[in-house]
């Protein structure tokens, strides 16, 4: 059959790449990815519905980094502590916080948040593929160079027909905003649906792009994994009939600034530059927007001034909607001497009438006023109580029009008013401006003014209900296996907190950072929800949110559960309440000096029963795992004596809030005293208890320990010599991760205790104590949270738990490669498929298929045993490959389909997601009919990497099959000679317990070779730069009685040390189904070919000679003994790179 097309053309590679297996992950999981159905969660969630659902609210943070035409600057001072600048980006944060809450349509002027890293995909990106009949749209406004394909769009269908799928390939996991840029237009859909999918799962958000588009539009953000995991997908879904759905751009991050004015690029962050950058950088990439549209002045300071309210007007739609569904908030705050003190809400009219919006007054008199009386309301919740101004809550400038609110530039299509939040040259308005929890009040009561002008001004439309107040005190126990039930304290309602609560959503994860949809649970009063059919061997991490008709309200804290009903019961007790200035993370300003930000997720993010929930869950201890804050101890809600261990968070908990409490020292005491085990850890218990006296006879007697110093001055502990931390080095965090620990505790043993941890020169850490009765106590004198490295928490906890004599059992990770090259058993293809002329992974093939066909590519084999198992894949991308390459991994009665853009992550190991994996057989296919792309475009079959993160229970789980403590070649030669026996389970080669000894216990074998036992407790994942462990055959049985040329095992090079808990083995046939077998004996090759691993390295040309040797005669069938054979063996296993000689056997 002839073809009238080029193969090399096809595959559009001109020059030969030097691709490998060893190259970085496209993603390195942070969390796991199983279907969360099959965890018991929800799988999709929304944007919650409230009082500004259908509202475009837009916002802006004033001034920020600026080019004044000489160098970079901030536009406002360093001042106790504080830059406006940088105050009025942490105000609008905490603003979109809350508008989100309450349903809003948000378009931030200034970037949200913080996250440094960035990915931006235009429509016609390699990450970006479609399914369903996009056509494209021809548009003048549009993101993207000259020449691109403008924007995709769709018609509007009342089910999903199409989707568009922007997949970043995010350089490190963490929280990104995530944000829509979509050119406007009367026709579109009034309800354009983005689905974000992130480690929780997804969050569908709408967007009526008829009202705002020629920008970006906030969707929310989300916690991502590294990698291709998370992806944000554009539904043609709507209830707006005869509308279409546009795919234009869409962004994940903020980025590092990179405009340079010809005094170099700032240096600092997008957030903390001013907006006028961020406006600059989408509109400069972007066609058909004019300059004029975001600034009128040369100089950048000035045209910073009135950048905002420009491009809002812009950017809204005039023509459809009214003044009424639409408003323009701005944060700023004061200067006036040092003695002036509150809130004003600023607006014009005093000069030129013109210069104010219709309803400007209202506005800033209902915000103001909203921030002031809510503010006071709370006396006694912060450092300062809130200045009162009575009567005087906003300002009109005799001598100037605000240009940032001038309706002249707006020009009546919204109403728009600066919040002068406080004033950063008064000490306490300062000093409360730095502390997170003003910041949320401040946003807290700027929505609820924003909700009440709403009311005003729509004639009722909006209902004046605020979203409630969070609710308190959420503890969970496990009642049952598998159950898990909730308690929490009530919302409370008044005019500063918010509307009462008409019911909760309660939010569930797996992973502790990104969250489910939600499960609502109906009533204001009710304080109680139990969550059935939840896997018992998990851990889990709920936190709850009031709702009503307005919103819903923050978050609460975070608590944790294993719900082993048949095990241990070990308890999580939160004691870390403190958030405050005090806290806040400090970084150095430009000019000289430190200022300091009001972030609570770098201060307390009430979330660290996450770390410690975790860290018990992967030492394997087979244990029940409840939370509760360490209220629930002072009232008597909880007994200690209940539990078989305590591990007390007290964080930087200290003076003001109590470590422990005068109820919580008798509670501990009691309960210690009764023999129980505690694992406490705090920067501040020493210096609460002993050095200021609250609870000096305790810290002595009960803690064991006495208090030294307030600050070690070092970041880094070390485990004793002898103790139970013996060997272990570890960092705690200096505020890049978590928070500053920078006053952690220098502690001394006392009344029985041993150290266990000293600082970096050599000053006490950590103390234990035990005794002959079963009192156990580990202390340290920093948050056991903060290790930074987070396989160092899991063996710190790992050590806390045998010591507490619990067995622990944690996962070991092996790593199984499939490819192309390995013929049946391993791969299987239907259709038609055509081998590149262009090498694969490694110097390999790889097969391609042109789209449209009915053709299929299947990898598959058999897992040692159960557990986690997250499958990558990695091919040759290129222009000409399917943007939609559909994959579906099974695995028993589990399935996960993945769409993948085979034009992006040239030869990078890219995730197709986690599945909840069985032992046994799992396959991954590639289906070219169901995949998309461009016409004649190709989809790609090279190789398929599973890693696999399980307890395997059995016996002999490790392949130490002789039991003399080294998984070696001799262990190969017990399971072969024991094959096919039926024996009683886990004994002798029977790897994976099931009482028979098959090919499952040959990969058992295969995946520990090299080991030494016991097997070394599981270290975090790392990326696979060297196969510790090669190549094994594919087929469902090993071919034992087959050729050399149809197995190749390679062992781990004397150079490449395996890692205690990843190998790697390579599964597949070195064979093509064209060879034939030729009759030297494999079972001989394959003993004498392991047996000989540490023969030195020999020079290239003699390792190549000697392997052609060794393939000609094996080829021919020489006798197993040949010298020559033994010499072509011997420089075999001294060669670094086992893929040449792959390549050499099968030609």
């Amino acid at each position: 059959m002839a073809f009238g097309f080029s193969l090399a053309f096809l595959l559009g590679s001109g020059a030969t790449k030097s691709p490998a297996r060893g190259r970085a992950l496209a993603v390195e999981p942070l969390e796991s990815r199983i279907a969360l159905s099959a965890a018991g969660l929800v799988e999709v969630g929304a944007q919650p519905i409230g009082a500004l659902t259908d509202k475009i609210v837009y916002t802006h943070g004033g001034h920020g980094y600026t080019d004044n035409g000489g160098g970079w600057e901030y536009q406002r001072p360093l001042l106790l502590d504080m830059v406006e600048d940088l105050g009025n980006q942490d105000q609008m944060t905490a603003f979109v916080d809350a508008l989100w809450d309450a349903g809003a349509t948000i378009v931030p002027l200034r970037p949200v948040g913080n996250q440094v890293n960035e990915v931006v995909l235009d429509n016609d990106d390699a990450g970006v593929s479609f399914t369903g009949s996009w056509s494209n749209g021809s548009g003048s406004v549009y993101y993207g160079s000259s020449g691109d394909v403008r924007y995709k769009t769709i018609a509007t269908s009342t089910t999903e027909t199409a989707t568009a799928i922007y997949r970043p390939n995010l350089s490190a996991g963490g929280s990104y905003p995530v944000y829509a840029w979509s050119p406007a237009g009367s026709n579109r859909a009034t309800d354009q649906l983005y689905r974000v999918h992130h480690s929780g799962g997804a969050t569908e958000v709408t967007v009526d792009h008829s009202r705002v588009g020629n920008g970006l539009v906030y969707l929310g953000t989300y916690d991502f994994e590294e990698g291709t995991a998370g992806y944000v997908e554009i539904s043609n879904r709507s209830d707006d009939a005869g509308k279409v759905v546009v795919a234009d751009m869409i962004r994940f991050g903020n980025g590092m600034g990179d405009i340079d004015r010809g005094n170099g690029v700032s240096g600092q962050p997008r957030e903390d530059e001013a907006g006028l950058y961020w406006v600059e950088w989408h509109v400069s990439r972007s066609q058909g927007i004019s300059t004029s549209e975001y600034r009128t002045s040369s100089s950048d300071r000035s045209a910073t001034v009135s950048l905002s309210p420009r491009y809002a007007e812009y950017m809204n739609q005039a023509g459809v909607g009214e003044l009424s569904d639409r408003v323009f908030v701005s944060f700023h705050s004061n200067a006036g001497g040092g003695s002036s003190r509150g809130v004003l809400g600023l607006y014009n009219g005093n000069n030129r009438t013109s210069a104010m919006t219709p309803n400007q007054f209202l506005l800033a008199d209902t915000i103001s006023r909203h921030v002031n009386d809510d503010l006071v309301d709370r006396a006694g919740e912060f450092e300062h109580d809130w200045f009162d101004r009575g009567g005087i809550v906003t300002l009109d400038r005799s001598d100037i029009e605000f240009g940032e609110i001038n309706n002249e530039v707006i020009h009546d299509e919204f109403d728009a008013t600066i919040i002068e939040t406080g004033f950063h040259d008064n000490t306490q308005d300062a000093q409360m401006l730095l502390d997170p929890r003003v910041r949320e009040a401040i946003a807290i009561a700027t929505v609820q003014g924003v909700i009440e002008y709403f009311a005003e001004v729509d004639g009722g439309a909006t209902p004046e209900i605020n979203p409630p107040a969070r609710p308190a005190d959420l503890r969970v126990e496990t009642t049952g296996q598998g159950s898990a039930t909730l308690h929490w304290t009530p919302s409370v309602s008044s005019d500063a907190l918010g509307s009462p609560a008409t019911g909760y959503v309660v939010y569930a994860s797996v992973g502790g950072k990104g969250f489910d949809g939600g499960t609502a649970v109906a009533g204001g009063a009710t304080a109680t929800l139990t969550i059935n059919d939840l896997d018992p061997d998990k851990a889990y991490y709920f936190k709850i949110v009031a709702a009503n008709d307005g919103g819903q309200s923050p978050d609460s804290e975070v608590v944790a559960a294993t719900p082993n009903g048949a095990g241990a019961k070990l308890l999580i007790v939160n004691g870390f309440d403190r958030l405050g200035r005090s806290q806040v993370p400090g970084y150095a300003f430009p000019g000289g000096g430190t200022v300091y930000r009001a972030r609570a997720e770098l201060s307390n993010s009430y979330d660290y029963a996450v770390q410690v929930a975790s860290a018990i869950h992967n030492a394997g201890v087979d244990a029940a795992v409840e939370t509760v804050p360490n209220e629930a101890v002072i009232d008597g809600d909880v007994d200690l004596g209940d539990y078989d261990a305590v591990f007390w968070i007290l964080g930087e908990e200290s003076t003001a809030d109590d470590t422990f409490s005068v109820a919580e020292q008798a509670a501990v005491t009691t309960y210690l005293n009764a023999n129980g085990k505690l694992f406490v850890s705090g920067a501040e218990i020493g210096w609460d208890l002993q050095a200021q006296g609250n609870g000096v006879s305790f810290y002595s007697s009960q803690l064991r320990a006495s208090y030294t110093s307030d600050d070690a001055g070092v970041y880094s502990a070390d485990g004793v010599a002898g103790s139970i931390f013996e060997g272990i080095s570890l960092n705690f965090d200096d505020g890049e991760l978590f928070y500053d620990v920078n006053y952690p505790d220098v502690i001394a043993p006392n009344n029985g205790s041993t150290l266990a941890l000293a600082y970096a020169g050599g000053a006490g850490a950590g103390v234990q104590y035990s005794d002959p009765n079963g009192q156990s106590l580990v202390m340290l004198g920093f948050p056991f949270e903060t290790i930074v490295e987070e396989e160092d928490r899991f063996e710190v906890m790992s050590r806390v738990l045998e010591f507490f004599e619990f067995e622990t059992n944690p996962p070991q990770t092996i790593s199984l490669l499939l490819d192309n090259d390995h013929g049946p058993g391993a791969y299987n293809e239907t259709g038609f498929w055509i081998t590149s002329s262009d090498p694969g992974v490694e110097g390999g093939t790889q097969r391609f298929a042109l789209l449209g066909n009915q053709a299929t590519a299947e990898w598959t084999t058999d897992l040692p045993f159960s557990g986690e198992a997250e499958v990558f894949v990695q091919y040759d991308a290129a222009a000409n490959r399917a943007s939609g390459v559909a994959y579906t991994v099974t695995s028993g009665s589990e399935s996960l389909a993945t769409v993948i853009d085979q034009r992006a992550n040239d030869f990078e190991w890219v995730s197709l997601g986690v599945i909840d994996a069985s032992q046994g057989p799992i396959s991954v296919l590639l289906d070219v009919d169901a995949s998309s792309g461009e016409a004649n475009s190709l989809a790609i079959a090279d190789v398929v990497r599973i890693d696999l993160t399980g307890r395997p229970d059995s016996f002999n789980e490790f392949g130490d099959y002789n039991g003399n403590g080294l998984v070696d070649a001799a262990d190969f030669t017990v399971w072969r000679d024991l094959k096919d026996q039926v024996v009683e389970p886990g004994t002798s080669a029977d790897g994976n317990g099931d009482g028979v000894i098959d090919t499952l216990d040959y990969h058992v074998w295969v995946s520990r070779f090299g080991m030494e036992e016991p097997i070394a407790p599981a270290v975090a994942l790392a990326p696979a730069v060297a196969l510790t462990t090669a190549a094994v055959t594919s087929e469902p049985e090993p071919a034992i009685d087959a050729s050399p040329e149809e197995v190749v095992v390679s062992a781990p090079s004397p150079l490449l040390a395996p890692l205690p808990s990843r190998t790697v083995a390579f599964l597949g046939s070195a064979a093509t189904p064209q060879q034939e077998a030729v009759d030297s004996p494999a079972d001989d090759a394959i003993e004498l070919l392991l047996a000989r691993t540490d023969d030195q390295r020999r020079e290239r040309d003699q390792d190549e000679q000697a392997v052609d040797h060794l393939a000609q005669r094996m080829a021919t069938g020489l006798a197993i003994g040949d010298p020559q054979i033994d010499e072509a063996r011997d420089s075999l296993f001294a060669q670094e790179d086992f893929g040449e000689l792959t390549t050499r056997l099968r030609k």
